[in-house]
């Protein structure tokens, strides 16, 4: 994907509309909510709120947000928190001419407490229950709350708190069903919650009035940072350091998510200011992977505002900041300690190098060997080639991948600059061999198992025969008898040869002469050839080589072509019916006419 393509497509990601539709179900109606509550308490540990009076500390509240598919994909750190600014600086704003939900909730603050759940990834992390809201109700009323956004505008991420606000007087209602249940401990929660507000940490919410079965959606330009502020209205430090601290499992598994999200041929840089980005290599991917991993990261928001960064499958800036997606949730972290930031940007400038920088560098054996996944031993491949009209796939079988290796690591290979769009390496190639795809046009593009993420090519085009000589040797066709296109039997011909001057052999035997013909309309004769029916075959087949035309390709009257257009051709085609030899014998004798001496 070029960079542009890239970037349209960051302004399109949305969650579908039927996921909307879902999400918006269970955000407004009540039946859903009353069945995700009726869950029974039996042991569940209370984590007591920060701040709060009059509930009943010993009561547990355990909550279930059904959270549906999220949308997502990856997007620049530029663009993330949201392009939509505060809700006061939106330009498409929709005027409510009824009381927003954020004002209802507001005047009557007094008959209401809250119960509170933070998630991350889906993952219930923290329960809290019998808050007081008056310090949420005064830290909102900072924003604009009845600016809203269009629904399509909004999107979830990996965090989220959402606090249900209940009416006191359930309290007594809780109560007397905890007595009712006695010795069994089960009690459902709540019938349902009067209001509920749910925050993502991109800045987008959303406020519900559960009677109204209403729901507004809203955001804020820093998301991040409202998040941990409500947070830590309500949760001790101890907690909020178990909540933000990111162990070194989950983000060696980040990582390797990071970089298995890349599928291009480049990283790519992208300068404060400026919307061009500069082609880069990265040196040594699992190294670059293990750097990144010995700094100490937390979680946090994204900084708005420009600055430089990387992109190679999940997006790193220079000030310490990395955001990858995980099973399409977006995940933000920096580094924990500000004065890794030196030895941060250090390991960035080792591992990633602009790609001109390799232009015309002849790499290294070991560089080459290093692209190819060591643990891949010898077995099936896909071979796919452009006929003309469509891709078609023949199933190869490599033999001796260290062979393969080694003699293609010999050769002599540079970084290929141009993008992969504007190479021919694609019309032709094997697709996953040892972690690597293989165009016989003389390419060599990394897949998922390769360290290096440049695509190569042959440095010296006089390298390209003996390059697919290689590739013939060790892959081998393993998908004999389909049936050939009218595209790869005209392609078995020379696209210099004109017809005229031919020449035909009774075999292909060291003493045998030729006689001399001639081809009198070449054109028609490649097009009743391919109006007959052909299939692929071994290209030893001992037919072949008897009783055979030499005329822009081997032409066997025994029903065979064997092509001899340059290339170096993994197979010879046989007629699928041999009660066609005939029309064949036809063909040939009606378009090439034997010189009398």
């Amino acid at each position: 994907m070029r960079p542009n393509e890239y970037d349209e497509l960051l302004k399109k990601i949305k969650c579908s509309d039927d996921f909307r539709k879902r999400m918006q179900e269970k955000l407004s109606s009540p039946s859903i909510e009353v069945t995700e509550y009726e869950d029974s308490v039996s042991g569940t540990e209370v984590i007591t709120a920060k701040h709060s009076w009059g509930r009943f500390a010993a009561m547990a509240a355990a909550f279930v947000l059904v959270c549906g598919a999220v949308g997502g994909g990856a997007y620049h750190l530029a663009n993330t928190n949201r392009i939509t600014k505060e809700s006061s600086d939106i330009s498409e704003i929709k005027t409510e001419e009824t009381t927003s939900i954020f004002s209802k909730l507001k005047a009557e603050k007094e008959l209401y407490h809250g119960d509170m759940v933070f998630k991350q990834d889906s993952d219930v992390k923290f329960r809290s229950s019998g808050l007081d809201i008056e310090p949420f109700i005064s830290y909102m009323d900072q924003f604009n709350m009845d600016n809203e956004i269009d629904q399509e505008d909004f999107d979830e991420t990996g965090r989220s708190i959402t606090i249900y606000f209940y009416e006191k007087k359930c309290d007594e209602e809780l109560k007397a069903k905890i007595e009712q249940a006695g010795d069994s401990g089960k009690v459902r929660l709540y019938d349902e919650e009067d209001y509920s507000f749910t925050l993502y940490n991109n800045g987008c919410y959303t406020m519900t009035d559960t009677a109204e079965k209403r729901t507004t959606y809203h955001c804020f330009s820093n998301g991040e940072k409202v998040l941990n502020d409500i947070l830590e209205m309500y949760v001790d430090d101890e907690m909020l350091e178990r909540i933000n601290t990111v162990s070194k499992t989950e983000m060696m598994t980040a990582l390797q998510k990071g970089f298995d999200n890349y599928n291009d041929g480049k990283a790519y840089y992208y300068p404060a200011n400026s919307n061009e980005p500069i082609d880069c290599i990265v040196g040594d991917r699992s190294g670059f992977k293990d750097e990144l991993w010995e700094f100490e990261w937390e979680r946090a928001g994204i900084p708005s505002g420009d600055v430089d960064f990387y992109y190679l499958g999940f997006t790193i800036n220079v000030d310490g900041y990395m955001q990858i997606y995980i099973d399409d949730m977006e995940n933000n972290y920096k580094l924990k300690n500000d004065s890794d930031l030196e030895a941060f940007r250090a390991v960035l400038k080792k591992h990633l190098s602009a790609i001109t920088e390799f232009d015309n560098v002849t790499l290294s054996k070991q560089y080459v060997l290093d692209m190819f996944d060591d643990n891949y031993t010898d077995g099936s491949v896909l071979y796919s080639f452009f006929n003309g009209q469509i891709t078609e796939n023949r199933e190869c079988i490599v033999n001796d991948v260290d062979g393969l290796k080694n003699e293609l690591s010999d050769l002599e290979w540079v970084v290929s600059i141009g993008s992969r769009d504007e190479n021919e390496e694609f019309n032709d190639y094997y697709n996953y061999v040892a972690g690597v795809k293989i165009s016989r046009n003389g390419y060599i593009y990394p897949d998922s198992g390769s360290k290096y993420n440049a695509v190569i090519k042959l440095k010296n085009e006089s390298d390209l025969e003996f390059f697919r000589s290689i590739l013939d040797t060790h892959i081998v066709l393993d998908d004999y008898g389909k049936v050939a296109s009218s595209r790869e039997i005209l392609d078995a011909f020379r696209e210099d040869y004109s017809g005229g001057e031919a020449k035909f052999r009774v075999d292909s035997g060291q003493f045998t002469g030729d006689t001399k013909c001639t081809v009198t309309d070449i054109d028609s004769l490649k097009k009743e050839l391919t109006e007959l029916k052909w299939v692929t075959c071994k290209k030893d087949e001992k037919g072949i080589y008897q009783n055979f035309y030499v005329a822009g390709a081997l032409i066997s009257r025994n029903g065979y072509i064997y092509p001899r257009s340059g290339r170096t051709y993994m197979c010879a085609y046989k007629l699928k019916d041999e009660s066609d030899i005939e029309k064949l014998c036809e063909i040939l004798d009606k378009y090439i006419e034997i010189q009398n001496e």
